[in-house]
């Protein structure tokens, strides 16, 4: 499932709004909640040669910059995002940063209250959700949510033409992350 805007959402307490939205969702069987989340927690995107590949493609420009002189920058994962919350069903992170720059922009953000906090005009916030919910056959379903929050409408004119630009390839993301978790889960004892 995929939506591009759901006002049911809420990325609440990290965002009070959001601009963009992206949901995706996949079976990951029957294993227990926390083991579901602990399996997200131990991914390593860099891993998968698919999301390897259209992240190396996204830090090209970056790269290019390196080579000329610029500063380096370690290659974009889920370290680069601040951990928000995690309990036995939930795991969110946040990142904060000019996105649509060649270097990201990021921000370092230090913790949940820090990113909370953080309401400069200038930066995007965004919220990266995983939750595990049962469906009507007891089986676990592992939803990720994405949550983008332009605060003026700088940010917004900047971020637009970025996020229609990645959402083919970040929706692919997702959907491999979704299905790497839900094998990992399927062998492991």
């Amino acid at each position: 499932m995929d939506a591009m805007v759901d006002r049911n959402a809420s990325p609440t307490p990290f965002l009070a709004d959001y601009t963009f939205y992206e949901r995706h969702e996949a079976a990951v069987g029957d294993a227990p909640p926390s083991r579901i989340i602990d399996a997200v927690a131990a991914f390593d995107m860099r891993d998968d040669p698919v999301i390897d590949t259209l992240l190396r493609v996204r830090e090209w420009p970056e790269r290019l910059l390196e080579r000329l002189g610029g500063k380096h920058h370690e290659p974009f994962d889920l370290t680069a995002f601040t951990p928000l919350y995690r309990d036995d069903r939930e795991l969110t992170f946040g990142l904060a940063g000019r996105f649509w720059r060649p270097d990201f922009g990021l921000m370092k953000v230090a913790d949940a209250d820090a990113f909370i906090a953080l309401t400069r005009k200038d930066i995007a916030r965004l919220v990266l959700r995983f939750r595990v919910q049962d469906d009507a056959t007891g089986e676990a379903r592992l939803v990720t949510e994405t949550f983008v929050d332009c605060p003026s409408l700088g940010t917004k004119v900047l971020m637009t033409p970025y996020w229609f630009a990645i959402r083919v390839a970040s929706g692919w993301i997702r959907k491999r992350t979704l299905a790497a978790v839900a094998r990992e889960l399927d062998t492991a004892p």
